[in-house]
């Protein structure tokens, strides 16, 4: 349970951290504006949103595996095929012009932020397909046993490390805004898409062995 609590976390806080995504883009844009109260609570509501795919995803996986223990291994397959094309896809990341600075974000009330963050991952159903390739990467390491149990746990930490790393972005544009060089981004994003087409390479080598 605490294996599964702690990879949750890890999962929510590293799978954030590309800032590709709308509510990443969102949370910047807000942030560099002097509006951290607003980009925490979109950080909040897409948070919460995509807790709610990680405990579908690990919720229907789990019980997938638990009545058919044949297709695990496929799903080790299928899971490290995704995992190297998320890898591939950060290593050819390009970066995006940001949002033209000056003019200061609309005041908007807390509530419509939360509810546009949740809304704005709510309405990205892929994050199903997503979360459950992660999950069935995870599976094939054995460090978690995918289990009903352990999904309320799993999604609750999932939650926990999105919020985590929104605050820590925000707590970083405040500290080093103005300071950040592109080239740093890119070579992070690009050292993150290496170690996953590494990581499952070394799945698909051994899936291949038998």
């Amino acid at each position: 349970m605490v294996v599964a609590i702690l990879a949750g976390f890890a999962f929510g806080f590293i799978g954030s951290m590309p800032v590709a995504g709308p509510i990443a883009l969102l949370v910047l844009r807000l942030g560099l504006n002097h509006d951290a109260r607003h980009a925490r609570c979109v950080a909040i509501g897409g948070a919460a949103a995509e807790g709610v795919y990680s405990l579908a995803a690990f919720w229907g996986l789990s019980t997938v595996l638990d009545r058919f223990p044949h297709v695990l291994p496929a799903s080790r397959i299928v899971g490290a095929v995704l995992c190297l094309a998320l890898g591939i896809v950060l290593l050819l990341h390009k970066p995006k012009p940001g949002p033209p600075p000056g003019q200061p974000e609309r005041r908007k009330g807390t509530k419509r932020s939360l509810l546009g963050g949740f809304l704005l991952t709510a309405l990205n159903p892929t994050l199903l397909v997503t979360w459950t390739a992660a999950l069935a990467a995870l599976h094939t390491t054995g460090l978690v046993a995918l289990s009903p149990e352990r999904a309320v746990p799993f999604a609750l930490s999932v939650f926990l490390g999105i919020v985590a790393w929104f605050s820590t972005l925000l707590w970083l544009v405040r500290r080093f805004k103005g300071r950040w060089s592109p080239a740093t981004v890119e070579w992070f994003i690009k050292a993150m898409g290496a170690l996953l087409v590494i990581a499952a390479a070394i799945v698909l080598f051994r899936a291949a062995l038998g």
